[in-house]
């Protein structure tokens, strides 16, 4: 990837963080990376690989090929599910890296997840 393409990446990383009003420190966290790591990715100065373009795009809710240069210059995640609900930024830690941490499961695993979740919020049902 060349510099500017990997300049295109880190503008469209950051334009998605921002839209979900996290820090470049909890999406670190999340990703179980240093803050300077993920900073350099925003910069343009390094490139995270496919299995990280993949985990960012779970966590923004966005298909992980807008996070990649393409034919298709124009950037717009105005369709984004963002705006419809809740902004993860008001919600406490805790809950965000619930939310967070949900997203990069599997489908199989949310179920597991959601199943055992409601089990022990409502143990009567």
């Amino acid at each position: 990837m060349n510099e500017n393409k990997a300049t295109l990446v880190g503008i469209k990383l950051r334009h998605c963080r921002n839209n979900c009003k996290l820090s470049q420190q909890q999406v670190a966290d999340t990703l179980g990376i240093n803050r300077s790591t993920y900073s350099y990715y925003e910069l343009g100065r390094s490139q995270p690989d496919l299995g990280t373009i993949v985990k960012l795009a779970q966590i923004f809710r966005v298909d992980a090929s807008c996070l990649l240069p393409g034919e298709d210059e124009d950037f717009n995640l105005s369709d984004t599910e963002f705006e419809s609900i809740t902004p993860i930024y008001s919600l406490t830690r805790d809950e965000q890296s619930l939310l967070i941490s949900y997203r990069l499961l599997d489908s199989e695993k949310k179920a597991e997840f959601l199943d055992k979740i409601t089990n022990m919020a409502n143990p009567e049902i």
